[in-house]
């Protein structure tokens, strides 16, 4: 009689592990779909382009998000001991080439447009 409650049990335990694994792999396939889909959908977004409809000839049209983020960070500051060290900074790394669009344009640019604010 002990011997048919071991039966039992152990076919219990096998079918209760064929569905966990079963669970496990659904997740797992749907986790790969998902993460598979994000990627694909995260390549198509470029940073500083928009439609054409979206931007004017007296907007700012630039392909530097990252300089033009310094600039508007030296805007802002308040301190002018570190305007100072910003703008130098600036404008070494501009001479040295490391901005894909004109420093000084873009400066006057948001200088013009941030300071009617």
């Amino acid at each position: 009689m002990k011997i048919q409650i071991k039966m039992k049990n152990k076919k219990g335990q096998v079918g209760e592990t064929l569905t966990w694994i079963v669970a496990t792999i659904l997740i797992v396939i749907m986790m790969i779909f998902f993460i598979f889909g994000a990627s694909m959908l995260g390549g198509t977004k470029k940073i500083g382009s928009f439609r054409p409809s979206l931007t004017s000839a007296s907007s700012f049209e630039g392909s530097d998000p990252f300089l033009k983020k310094s600039i508007i960070s030296y805007l802002f500051l308040k301190s002018e001991p570190k305007r100072v060290i910003l703008d130098k900074t600036l404008a070494r790394n501009a001479e040295a080439g490391n901005f894909s669009i004109d420093y000084n344009q873009t400066k006057t640019e948001l200088l013009m447009r941030y300071s009617k604010r």
